[in-house]
């Protein structure tokens, strides 16, 4: 026990400390992270591939994961990105909608198929630029690949065509017919995050300073 409550207060500090937003010119990690001033971002329901992973194109495997990180480069270079936290995920990171003038980065990434969906962690507000980017055949979606998420349970695997991604199951809908998210979690799962007044999912629960936007 004494060897885990350090651990816990260490867990708790870093999460206390990831600010709720941030604006700056950033460094590029990856396809999908970013790092602005000491802070590390994830962003936020999408998937890139990693950095070592290779793809086929036109028959020849290329570093699908070094093309998005040099494409999410070629975007921000030199250029103030605001990222806004959706949540702090278990290596303290922040995860965050990013844009970079008008841009959102998220979207951005999907649209030009350099990320998938991350469904498991919001990704479905993203959905409809990835089946624009398939039917487009932009990035990964030109030739064949793995699943960012399948590579990383298996590295030494060699690249193959996406396994198709089972979507995450509706939330509950009540009797009125208005989507109702019992935590803010759940709301994110769904690809629901700052749900607004009005909007199917808002719930006074979900919104503790009362300014009309739930699960800032």
């Amino acid at each position: 026990m004494r060897f885990l409550l350090p651990a816990l207060l260490l867990t708790a500090t870093a999460h206390a400390q990831v600010p709720a937003s941030i604006t700056g010119i950033p460094t590029v990690t990856d396809g999908d992270t970013l790092q602005i001033r000491g802070t590390k971002i994830r962003l936020y329901g999408v998937d890139a591939p990693e950095s070592s992973q290779t793809c086929l194109r036109a028959g020849q495997t290329y570093g699908c994961g070094r093309e998005a990180a040099f494409a999410l480069a070629d975007l921000v270079r030199g250029k103030n990105v605001t990222c806004t936290r959706q949540d702090t995920d278990r290596y303290g990171r922040m995860v965050a909608v990013c844009t970079v003038g008008a841009t959102e980065i998220n979207r951005w990434l999907v649209e030009q198929g350099h990320a998938l969906p991350y469904l498991e962690y919001g990704g479905r507000v993203y959905q409809d630029a990835e089946r624009r980017a398939r039917a487009a055949r932009k990035g990964l979606h030109a030739g064949t690949f793995q699943n960012p998420w399948d590579y990383r349970k298996n590295p030494a695997s060699p690249p193959t065509a996406g396994t198709p991604r089972v979507a995450a199951p509706l939330p509950a809908v009540s009797g009125t017919g208005s989507i109702l998210y019992k935590t803010c979690s759940a709301a994110r799962a769904a690809g629901a995050a700052l749900v607004k007044v009005g909007q199917p999912g808002y719930g006074k629960h979900l919104d503790r300073d009362n300014d009309g936007i739930g699960c800032e």
